[in-house]
């Protein structure tokens, strides 16, 4: 069939008259599908179909038999926004299972880790306690250690304060009778002059 002017006013008008004039955009090419079938195609302007087109499809015989609309489609173009392709619901279905069932495992993995680390840590933390009580007892030990040797000390000071006080007793008395110290023992010796006064005092008030 010749692709003829006459045919592709045909096929415009005819998608003038499924749609509006409005609607039926510029001519864009033609296909010849097959013998005596030839389809044409005009741009789409139909809000919400943006590279959209217009399909007409028309058929003419050999001979004067006039030319036919064989159908008015509007198809989606190169460049136009259409949905994604229909996934039957038994894949869609098997691809969620498989979907969650990776998404347990995965889970049940990552339980698994954080259970070993807790684990860890609570080993470490008893080592840290362990090595916290030693220590403490340590110094326990460490503590009782010095106050002893302090109780000692405080003893000793005492008894070095009270032999310090027997002696200066011992040496007053010592002076007073006119004896010398242990050191001087079994030895007399001259009392002080103000001793010897003193007695010479007492003895010429006894003879008045």
């Amino acid at each position: 069939m010749p692709k003829t002017a006459e045919n592709k006013t045909f096929a415009y008008n005819a998608a003038v008259e499924a749609s509006s004039r409005n609607d039926v955009g510029f001519f864009i090419e033609s296909i010849e599908e097959d013998e005596g079938v030839v389809t044409y195609l005009f741009e789409g302007k139909l809000k919400g179909y943006v590279g959209w087109r217009w399909s007409i499809s028309v058929f003419q015989g050999d001979g004067n038999v006039p030319a036919t609309i064989s159908e008015v489609l509007l198809v989606p173009g190169p460049d136009s926004l259409v949905a994604p392709d229909w996934v039957p619901w038994s894949e869609r279905l098997a691809d969620y299972k498989a979907l969650q069932a990776e998404l347990e495992a995965q889970a049940a993995l990552d339980a698994a880790e954080a259970a070993e680390l807790d684990e860890d840590d609570i080993d470490e933390g008893s080592e840290d306690d362990a090595a916290d009580e030693i220590d403490e007892e340590s110094q326990d030990d460490d503590g009782e250690f010095e106050g002893s040797s302090s109780v000692d000390d405080e003893s000793g000071e005492v008894a070095d304060t009270v032999s310090d006080v027997a002696a200066e007793e011992s040496a007053l008395t010592n002076v007073e009778e006119g004896v010398e110290p242990e050191a001087d023992a079994g030895k007399t010796r001259k009392r002080p002059r103000f001793l010897r006064r003193r007695n010479r005092g007492a003895g010429k008030k006894q003879n008045d």
